[in-house]
């Protein structure tokens, strides 16, 4: 309704006297109760009058923009009722009963409401083929020892809880922070983490739902919990991976990222165990994410780091790249591509792209070797050519130690020579 008064400037105005309907509270709950059995001529037993309150308080704890109020009330009776008429029919001789036991709802009417709505997991074997291909895709990653450690350790310790019958999801968190410079591997992990997980059967279909800031956050009061619950609704049985996930942080006390990390929150308790949520960023802005609100550090327990990559493996990186387009570089043009990623490496700075950019420089290399080719004449083309790139599609990326700025850190006070 605030939206809808705010979609128009005259509307508002319009309008003189707002009546705000606020949600019922537990007492309130529980007094809708008993006038709602009284009319339906049934009653609780006092054990099961305690256990109604307490579900009322949780369901009140828990509630969000479509909690039912009354209506939730109805609809517990409704079916605490049946749950009594199926009881009661179990009796040898249900004519026999008296009047007072065919009215009255005990404690198991209404457990078995909230027992009939416990998800059951999944039994889902270890697909041995998909995990030894994506095992073998993350271990043939250039560099990252630290998280395929990781991920190798987790893998172990998924296959031994499965050996001795415990629940997966009890026994530890797999929600991840993932935290690094761009260009460090951290998106194709999180797609490689989502078919791991899909592959020991901890996922029920490992698909990765990728994300930022703008694709959560809403324009107006309202539409960032829909959009929100709308990326989190198809990331169900997978992954979600928020990408620069600091953003949703960083608007000042009331923007409206605060509120997707609270929806985001509340749904990982309520559907524990059903989606795994990484966030990944650089490492300085996560830390303060992780801070900016209390209940954020309590999920995240599990934070894999990924380091810049050093000159060599930017070099092996972009031999990767270029045998992806089934090309080689000659000796000329190997030197050269090692040296200016030495010269990349010790000129780096905090925006400095790992990964990304190494594939801008071999794109650009593979452009400049098409164009090299397309002025020969046909005849004058062999398939080694094709192939292979030489000193003239790399030497303009020119090495220039003097374009290299030192930062330094500003100092206070006095210098002494």
């Amino acid at each position: 309704m605030t939206g809808f008064l705010e979609s128009n400037p005259g509307m508002k105005s319009r309008f003189q006297m707002f009546y705000d309907f606020p949600d019922y509270t537990p007492q309130e709950l529980m007094q809708i109760t008993d006038y709602t059995a009284q009319k339906r001529t049934i009653k609780f037993s006092g054990e099961a009058r305690e256990m109604m309150y307490k579900k009322l308080v949780d369901a009140y704890r828990n509630r969000d923009r479509m909690f039912g109020n009354a209506r939730y009330v109805n609809s517990l009776i409704d079916e605490s009722k049946m749950n009594m008429g199926l009881r009661l029919m179990q009796n040898t001789n249900p004519s026999e009963l008296s009047n007072d036991e065919l009215s009255t709802i005990e404690s198991v009417d209404i457990e078995k409401i909230f027992n009939s709505k416990t998800k059951m997991i999944a039994d889902i074997p270890v697909d041995e083929e998909l995990l030894r291909s994506s095992l073998n895709s993350l271990h043939a990653m250039i560099g990252l020892q630290t998280v395929k450690n990781e991920i190798d350790e987790l893998v172990k310790l998924v296959r031994f809880y499965k050996e001795i019958g415990k629940d997966i999801r009890q026994s530890f968190s797999l929600h991840a922070v993932f935290t690094g410079n761009p260009g460090t591997g951290k998106t194709t992990v999180a797609r490689l983490l989502a078919q791991i997980y899909k592959a020991l059967g901890i996922l029920e279909r490992g698909n990765l739902v990728e994300c930022d800031r703008q694709a959560l956050v809403g324009g107006y009061v309202g539409q960032t919990a829909i959009k929100t619950n709308d990326i989190l609704n198809r990331a169900m049985g997978g992954v979600l991976f928020i990408d620069e996930a600091y953003a949703l942080s960083e608007g000042g006390e009331n923007d409206f990222g605060k509120e997707a990390i609270e929806t985001i929150l509340k749904r990982m308790e309520d559907n524990r165990g059903d989606f795994i949520v990484i966030v990944a960023g650089y490492t300085e802005n996560m830390i303060r994410f992780l801070e900016s609100n209390p209940g954020l550090r309590s999920r995240f327990d599990r934070e894999m780091n990924f380091a810049d990559y050093d000159a060599l493996q930017l070099f092996d990186i972009a031999v990767k790249m270029l045998a992806a387009n089934s090309i080689k570089a000659d000796e000329a043009a190997s030197k050269h591509l090692k040296a200016y990623m030495e010269f990349l490496s010790k000129g780096r700075n905090e925006f400095f792209g790992n990964a990304r950019q190494v594939r801008k420089i071999v794109e650009e290399s593979i452009k400049n070797q098409h164009l090299r080719l397309a002025m020969l004449e046909p005849e004058k083309r062999n398939n080694e050519m094709i192939h292979e790139l030489t000193y003239d599609d790399v030497k303009e990326f020119e090495i220039d130690y003097s374009k290299i700025v030192e930062t330094r850190k500003p100092s206070i006070g006095f210098k002494l020579n």
